[in-house]
């Protein structure tokens, strides 16, 4: 990675739940940019599945749910960049885009598809481009400043989506017994909008779960680097010798 020069975040060491919540705060700080590079993406692949033919209607959810990988990587790359001062526009935050999309992507995609620790350690493989033995030391290593808590993430962010769609499904059929008759709620016709809006309902969960999901893997990677490797010190040290120039 480069090195740290200007930050959007103070760096200083945080618990585990100031990690995540200095991941929302990047979130909150970045969300505009992830719109042309995340959110269009997905409602195009989106809108592309609702093609398929009706009998297969749980095949867009199945697909989106595993690009999860694929989709999270736009996000990575722009927190990354803005985090450490080098996203001032489209075109930085451009540089290096199709190398963070593609790198152990395969991977991420099959055999740690179901990895809970996904948002925490998908920035060590895709930002430090280091090799798989050094990737199993440098995990090892990180778990010991609190990268192991992503777990707990993964588990809030399931849930988050799951209550966000039943709660979305809930008062879009309450607001149709008022509005429709209630004979004509089950008719096929009504039943396949119905099914439209849930489905718009899930994606629109997607954009704002997943790029939150992955900005505060990301605050929790970087506090692992702050309590692992003292990255405030060197931030500090590094401001004290280019003052001293």
């Amino acid at each position: 990675m480069n090195p740290i020069s200007s930050s959007i975040l103070y760096l200083r060491r945080r618990s585990a739940w100031e990690a995540a919540d200095a991941g929302i705060l990047l979130w909150r700080n970045s969300f505009v940019y992830f719109i042309p590079f995340f959110a269009i993406p997905v409602w195009v692949c989106a809108c592309s599945l609702l093609l398929l033919p009706r009998e297969l209607f749980f095949i867009p959810y199945l697909v989106l749910w595993w690009l999860k990988p694929l989709f999270d990587r736009p996000v990575l790359h722009i927190v990354s960049r803005r985090f450490f001062g080098q996203g001032g526009g489209s075109r930085d935050l451009s540089r290096g885009f199709i190398g963070t999309l593609s790198r152990g992507l395969l991977g991420d995609l099959l055999w740690r598809r179901f990895s809970p620790f996904r948002g925490a350690v998908m920035p060590i493989r895709v930002l430090e481009r280091i090799g798989k033995k050094q990737l199993s030391q440098r995990k090892a290593a990180l778990s010991m400043g609190g990268l192991n808590f992503c777990f707990l993430i993964s588990a809030i962010g399931l849930s988050l989506e799951v209550i966000l769609l039943l709660g979305e499904i809930m008062f879009a059929y309450m607001s149709a017994q008022i509005i429709i008759p209630t004979n004509l709620i089950l008719t096929m016709a009504y039943s396949e909008v119905f099914g439209i809006m849930i489905f718009v309902a899930y994606c629109f969960n997607y954009i704002l779960v997943e790029s939150l999901y992955v900005c505060m893997g990301f605050g929790i990677y970087i506090n692992s680097r702050v309590e692992v490797e003292g990255w405030d010190l060197q931030l500090l040290f590094q401001k004290f010798a280019q003052g001293k120039k």
